[in-house]
């Protein structure tokens, strides 16, 4: 887990630079980005195809937190869904 005010601070070169450093898409089971509102998904790049991983927490906000955020998080469907569709489909 990332403490929110950090999580706030991440972008995706960095979320990418530990995500390749730990070897991430043959070694993370788990990948907990809760409150990372500054990435776009593109820094998910180094999972593509992974084997390994089960569960990624993308969520913006807390459980019964008002999901309307301003500004609108940049994060991207056009980023996370191919990355995504390359997991399960390594399956």
């Amino acid at each position: 887990d990332i403490e929110k005010d950090l999580a706030a601070k991440l972008n995706d070169d960095d979320i990418e630079k530990v995500l390749l450093r730990i070897d991430a898409v043959n070694k993370v089971k788990r990948l907990k980005l809760a409150n990372c509102v500054n990435i776009t998904g593109a820094g998910l790049e180094p999972l593509w195809g992974s084997l390994i991983i089960e569960q990624i927490d993308l969520s913006l906000v807390g459980e019964h937190q008002n999901p309307i955020i301003y500004p609108e998080p940049p994060i991207s469907c056009n980023h996370v869904l191919p990355i995504l569709d390359s997991v399960i489909a390594s399956e």
